[in-house]
C-alpha cells in the first residue's frame, strides 16, 4: 500500500504577505454540498473544495493541496470521534486521513485498475473502521493502521452490486445496493463471500437518501417522496428537500424550517450542541440556533471555479467565467468575479450586466469598465455600476449580427482591448465587419476583412507597440494583422494580412494558434499546438521585408528541438524580468528565461499544488509578482521573484522585515528600478551580498558570502540603476 505523509501548512494565508515561492488558492466555495461534524469543527464540502468552521471562534479555514491535501475534487468527509481522524474521499477515489497536523494518503483505490465504474459513494465510520460504499463493493479501512483492511463483494455469480450506502445497527451491517438492501452480522469473518449476505425485507432501495441509511426511522407521507437528503444525530432526524427541512425529534416533536436562503438544499445536520447546519448549493453553509437563522459561512472567493479569461487591471483581478465554442455559445450566466487589493470579491452575474451571458473578456479606461459577451454584445459599467449594454441598435450598426448555424442572431464578442489613445477595440465573430472600435469621443466604427463570414471566428486580440491589431482566428485560421495607419476614420489606407505557415507570410509552426503576447522588447510570442513561435520584428509585417516568425531552438549536446514543440501552448504571460510564463494543456506551467532557452521552473499537479495540468490563462500582479494561474479546476496563485520595475525609485519594500529566527525563506526587496544593482552590507559597511533585480525585485537568501545565515543586527540595502542615477538605501533587521 502506498502511503504519503504531509505536514499541513498554515490553513489561511494572506496573499499580500505570501512569501516568495508560496501558493494561495482562489477557489469558489459557494455551492455547499455536504456537512460533517468533528471535534470543534463543522466541515463543508463545496464546489469540490473543503473548508471548516471552528465552532469555538467561528473562523473559516480552507483545506486544499496548498495546505497538504493530496488531491482536488473532494466528494465526502467523515469523522472518527474515538480516534480523532477525519476521512476525506475524492471524486477520483483518492483518500486522505487527517489527524492533528498530519495527512496520510491512501491511494490504493485510486491506483487500482477496475473494469467499469469506480466510485466511492459514501463513508460510514464505526469505531476504528471506515466503511466505504463503492461501485464495486464495500471497502474497509483500518483507521488505526491507516490501511485497507478488507473488501466485501455483494452480489451473485454474475455481477457485483453497487453499494450506495451502509449503516451499523446493533451487531448488523446494513447496505443499500443497486439491487436492494442487504445485511449481515458485522462480527462474521466470512463477509467477503456474497452468500453470507441476506436480503433485508420490508425495505426498498428508494429508502436511502444521499447514500445514508437511518434504520427504523423512516416516516411515511407526501413530504417523504421529495427528499434530497436524510441525517440523524443528537436524537434528531432531519429530512431535506430543495427549499425546506423537517426536523423530527425522538420525543415526537416535529418542526419544519423555511428561509429565503434555502434555494437548493443538498444536506442538513444537527450538531452536538443542537444547532442545525444546512448546505445550500447557492448560499453556502447556513447555521440555525433554536430553528432561527444565524449566519452563513463561505470562504471569500470567486463566484465559480470556471475560468475562461483572467486579467489584472489597476490593482484588480478579473475572473471571467464565460466561454464559447468555435461554433456556438455556452450560455454561462456566472458573469465575472472581481477581487480588489484588499482581497474582497464582488461578482457581477448576467442580470447585473444587462442580461449578458458568456463573459469572456474585460477592458478598462478611466471609470468605465467594458465586458465582452460572446452572446449579448458589450456591457459597460460606470463607476462599477451597470450603465448600458451595446449591441447593433446603439452602435450605429458597428456591432453587427448575422444568422449563424443555429439561426441565432447573437453578438459574439471574443475580446476587448484599449489602445494608447483610449479607444476601445474588439472582435466580433461571424460578421462582415469583425474588427470594431469605440473611439474616445463615443463614435463606433467597424472594418471589413473581405472574407467569408463563416471563416471569421476569433479568440484573442492584441494591440502591439506599433498600434497594429493582431487577432487569433478560430478553426485553424491562423492570425490576422490589421494596420489602420493611425487614421481610424479613413479606411482607404488600412492594411491587413492573414498570416499562415508559408515562408514569407508568417511561417507559423501551425495554424492552430491559441495565444499571443508582446514582451518587454516588443517581440510577439505566439502559442500553438506545436509549441512557441516568435515574431522578432513585428513592425515589419507590412514592410515588404522578411518578418517571419521563428521557433526557439533548444540544444542538448548534439541534439536539438524547438521550444515546447510537443505541447499545446494555451497562454503566455510576461513578468517584470521579461521572462515567459507558459501554460499548456497537458503539462502544467513553465517559467522560461527571457529568450526562452532556459527552463527556470516547471509546475505540474504532481510536483506542486496546481489543481490541474490543463492551464487556461495566466496573469501577473506587476507590483508584487503574484502569478495568478487559471486551471480547468479553478484559480491558484504563486508568488514569483520578479516584479515590474519602477521608473523613479522613491520607496523600496522589504518583506519580511524584520526577519525573525524561525524564517528561512527568501527575502524580497521590491519597488526597484528595472534590473537595479543591489548591495547589502552590515552596519559597519562590510559587503554581505550583491545581486541584480529581476525586473523591479531582488531576492536575498539571508546568508553572507560564506553561505552562513546572517547574525542578528541591522543590514543596509543599497540599490542603484545601471547608470548610477537612481539610488536608494533601505534597512533590514535580523532577529535571532
Amino acid at each position: 500500500m502506498k502511503k504519503l505523509l504531509f505536514l499541513l501548512l498554515p490553513l489561511f494565508i494572506n496573499a499580500k504577505d505570501v512569501p516568495i515561492g508560496q501558493w494561495k488558492d482562489y477557489l469558489s466555495y459557494n455551492s455547499a454540498y455536504y456537512i460533517c461534524e468533528a471535534k470543534e469543527k463543522i466541515y463543508c464540502v463545496a464546489n469540490g473544495g473543503l473548508y471548516y468552521v471552528n465552532t469555538s471562534d467561528e473562523t473559516i479555514n480552507r483545506l486544499s493541496k496548498i495546505t497538504g491535501l493530496s488531491d482536488i475534487g473532494v466528494k465526502q468527509v467523515a469523522y472518527s470521534k474515538e480516534l480523532d481522524i477525519t476521512v476525506v474521499t475524492y471524486e477520483n477515489c483518492n483518500i486522505d486521513l487527517v489527524k492533528n497536523n498530519q495527512i496520510i494518503n491512501v491511494s490504493d483505490i485510486k491506483r487500482k485498475e477496475i473494469i467499469g465504474k469506480k466510485v466511492i459513494n459514501n463513508i460510514t465510520v464505526n469505531n476504528d473502521i471506515a466503511y466505504l460504499s463503492c461501485s464495486f463493493g464495500l471497502v474497509l479501512i483500518d483507521l488505526e493502521k491507516k490501511e485497507i483492511k478488507d473488501t466485501y463483494n455483494i452480489g451473485n455469480d454474475s455481477i457485483i452490486f453497487e453499494i450506495n450506502g451502509c449503516a451499523i445497527y446493533g451487531d448488523s451491517i446494513i447496505t443499500a445496493t443497486s439491487e436492494g438492501m442487504f445485511f449481515a452480522n458485522i462480527n462474521s469473518g466470512t463477509l467477503t463471500d456474497y452468500n453470507n449476505w441476506s436480503v433485508l425485507s420490508g425495505y426498498s432501495n428508494e429508502e436511502t437518501y444521499d447514500n445514508v441509511i437511518i434504520a427504523n426511522n423512516f416516516i411515511e407521507g407526501d413530504y417523504y417522496n421529495e427528499l434530497i437528503s436524510i441525517s440523524y444525530n443528537y436524537n434528531s432526524l432531519i429530512r431535506s428537500k430543495f427549499d425546506r427541512i423537517a426536523v423530527y425529534e425522538d420525543n415526537g416533536t416535529y418542526t419544519e424550517i423555511t428561509h429565503p436562503k434555502f434555494e437548493n438544499i443538498k444536506y442538513a445536520w444537527n450538531d452536538n450542541q443542537d444547532n442545525i447546519w444546512v448546505a445550500d448549493s447557492v448560499n453556502g453553509l447556513l447555521k440555525f440556533i433554536d430553528f432561527e437563522y444565524v449566519n452563513n459561512y463561505i470562504p471569500i472567493g470567486p463566484k465559480s471555479n470556471t475560468v475562461f479569461n483572467i486579467e489584472f487591471i489597476n490593482s484588480k483581478l478579473y475572473n471571467c467565467h464565460g466561454g464559447h465554442l468555435n461554433f456556438g455559445h455556452l450560455s454561462n450566466k456566472d458573469g465575472v468575479s472581481i477581487m480588489n487589493n484588499l482581497e474582497d470579491w464582488r461578482n457581477y452575474n448576467y442580470t447585473e450586466l444587462g442580461n449578458a451571458r458568456d463573459i469572456v473578456s474585460v477592458a478598462k479606461f478611466g471609470n468605465k469598465t467594458y465586458f465582452a459577451s460572446y452572446y449579448n454584445g458589450i456591457s459597460e459599467l460606470d463607476d462599477e455600476e451597470f450603465a448600458i449594454r451595446y449591441g447593433h441598435e446603439n452602435t450605429n450598426g458597428a456591432l453587427d449580427t448575422i444568422n449563424d448555424w443555429a439561426n441565432d442572431r447573437r453578438l459574439k464578442i471574443s475580446d476587448l482591448e484599449i489602445d494608447n489613445y483610449g479607444n476601445l477595440w474588439g472582435l466580433n465573430s461571424n460578421v462582415n465587419n469583425p474588427l470594431f472600435v469605440k473611439k474616445l469621443n463615443g463614435e463606433w466604427l467597424s472594418f471589413t476583412m473581405n472574407q467569408s463570414v463563416a471563416n471569421l471566428l476569433f479568440d484573442d486580440l492584441l494591440i502591439d507597440s506599433y498600434n497594429q491589431k493582431w487577432g487569433i482566428m478560430g478553426r485553424g485560421g491562423g492570425i490576422f494583422v490589421y494596420n489602420d495607419n493611425n487614421t481610424i476614420g479613413n479606411p482607404n489606407d488600412d492594411q491587413y494580412k492573414i498570416l499562415s505557415m508559408n515562408i514569407g507570410n508568417g511561417n507559423l509552426p501551425s495554424l492552430q494558434t491559441y495565444c499571443f503576447v508582446e514582451d518587454l522588447e516588443g517581440e510577439i510570442w505566439v502559442g500553438t499546438d506545436k509549441g512557441i513561435a516568435v515574431f522578432y520584428d513585428p513592425g515589419a509585417v507590412f514592410s515588404g521585408y522578411n518578418f517571419d516568425a521563428q521557433q526557439v531552438l533548444i540544444t542538448d549536446g548534439d541534439y536539438g528541438q524547438y521550444l515546447l514543440s510537443e505541447e499545446k501552448v494555451k497562454c503566455i504571460t510576461i513578468d517584470g524580468a521579461n521572462r515567459k510564463w507558459v501554460g499548456t494543456e497537458k503539462s502544467g506551467v513553465f517559467l522560461l528565461s527571457e529568450g526562452g532557452t532556459e527552463e527556470i521552473l516547471h509546475f505540474t499537479k504532481n510536483n506542486s499544488p496546481l489543481f490541474s495540468d490543463n492551464i487556461v490563462d495566466i496573469v501577473i500582479n506587476p507590483e508584487n509578482g503574484e502569478v495568478f494561474i487559471g486551471t480547468e479546476n479553478g484559480l491558484i496563485s504563486y508568488r514569483s521573484n520578479a516584479t515590474e520595475g519602477v521608473t523613479t525609485q522613491n520607496n523600496t519594500k522589504v518583506f519580511p522585515n524584520p526577519v525573525k529566527e524561525n524564517y528561512n525563506g527568501p527575502i524580497a526587496i521590491s519597488g526597484l528600478v528595472t534590473d537595479a544593482n543591489i548591495k547589502i552590507t552590515d552596519i559597519s559597511g562590510n559587503l554581505v551580498f550583491e545581486t541584480f533585480a529581476n525586473g523591479g525585485q531582488a531576492i536575498w537568501n539571508g546568508k553572507n558570502k560564506n553561505g552562513e545565515r546572517s547574525s542578528s543586527g541591522v543590514y543596509l540595502v543599497f540599490s542603484t540603476d545601471l547608470n548610477g542615477e537612481q539610488k536608494m538605501v533601505s534597512k533590514i533587521l535580523f532577529i535571532h
